[in-house]
């Protein structure tokens, strides 16, 4: 018997179960996509199935073991969370392309030389060594090109492997990359803003030399706030467009709120300035610190959202103090739904989901 694969997800194709992977009513001579893909596809309809990290590490070890050219891809607007430790562990000592994604989402103005100076020293500060390092958005197609000339450089008659973290992109970039090389118009492998979407990895022929790209399944990260939230929420956190940076001046004993998912009370300071960069879907608040406990009590779940009221009852927070001295920006990043740049001297306690991380770092954009 021939072992089909859907082109979607990876999964083999069955019609057996259709609570299992790769589900389709009847398998035919011209069945490419399951029922799962194909109702994502053309309806926009969120996948039930996902894949665990069990089953990605499988995957991921095996490619590694396939001395391919690995394309590491993280997500600069989550880029503290999707540059994995785990991950940048199994990767150490390969031949790693490091892509950048979702350039996109930062202010036009925003330097691109700046950014990859940013990711070396944030790959420098953990001795992570790449052969190249690339800034693009598959969604607008920015620098595609440039990253395809890297990898036909690199690449030296090897399959090439995308790896990475759920959410980062990596299948809308291989889309990219083929719609930009060949004469497809459509995607040809599954999205979705779930976690998981990719079940198996997915070989798809590209080079003249019979090598491929292949996708594989994203880990997905415990510290993702994804992780704790509902799909409703999803589209809220994630932005779609160009980010508008929000700036407060501050003072001592001012709060501001970014939606039910973080708070930042700064304790000591003068006149300070605090750019805020997440989706515009977020409701943003400002207050004086004392105030707080009564806003939260009267807008969490409501205004302040996420978290829904359904899914507060499963969340509880924590607090995680900073204290910078106003020499130089710094950035403080959340788990999966933006950063925080801070100019002045302050100290600040940072209250956020508890099992997601809080980060700081130097500014990742300098100037405008």
């Amino acid at each position: 018997m021939i072992i089909r694969r859907c082109k979607g997800c990876g999964a083999i194709l069955q019609s057996t179960d259709e609570e299992k992977p790769g589900f389709i009513n009847e398998i035919k001579e011209d069945s490419f996509y399951c029922k799962r893909c194909f109702r994502l596809m053309h309806y926009n309809e969120l996948p039930k199935i996902v894949a665990s990290n069990k089953e990605y590490e499988i995957v991921i070890d095996d490619a590694i073991k396939q001395n391919g050219l690995m394309i590491f891809i993280v997500d600069i607007f989550a880029f503290k969370t999707t540059f994995n430790k785990k991950m940048i562990e199994k990767l150490k000592n390969k031949d790693v392309i490091l892509v950048v994604n979702k350039y996109d989402l930062f202010p036009k103005s925003t330097k691109i030389d700046g950014i990859v100076n940013w990711i070396s020293k944030q790959c420098e500060n953990i001795h992570f060594k790449t052969s190249a390092i690339s800034v693009v958005s598959s969604k607008k197609g920015y620098y595609i090109d440039e990253l395809m000339n890297i990898i036909d450089y690199l690449r030296r008659g090897r399959d090439v492997y995308f790896v990475g973290c759920a959410n980062v992109g990596k299948s809308s970039l291989i889309n990219s990359l083929l719609k930009r090389n060949t004469s497809l118009k459509n995607d040809v492998i599954s999205t979705s803003v779930i976690p998981g979407t990719t079940l198996n990895k997915i070989t798809i022929p590209f080079f003249l030399d019979g090598k491929s790209f292949i996708d594989t399944p994203g880990l997905i990260n415990e510290a993702d706030v994804l992780n704790n939230l509902m799909p409703i929420s999803y589209k809220k956190i994630l932005p779609s467009n160009e980010l508008k940076p929000k700036t407060y001046q501050i003072c001592k004993d001012n709060s501001i709120l970014i939606a039910g998912l973080a708070r930042l009370d700064f304790k000591e300071c003068d006149k300070i300035s605090v750019i805020i960069y997440a989706s515009d879907d977020l409701y943003i608040q400002r207050s004086k610190t004392f105030n707080v406990e009564r806003v939260l009590q009267n807008e969490l779940g409501k205004t302040l959202n996420p978290p829904l009221k359904e899914e507060l009852e499963n969340i509880k927070y924590y607090t995680k103090s900073f204290s910078f001295d106003g020499r130089m920006k710094k950035d403080i990043w959340f788990s999966g739904f933006g950063f925080a740049s801070i100019i002045g001297k302050t100290k600040i306690d940072v209250t956020t989901i508890l099992g997601t991380e809080v980060f700081e770092t130097d500014g990742i954009i300098r100037k405008m």
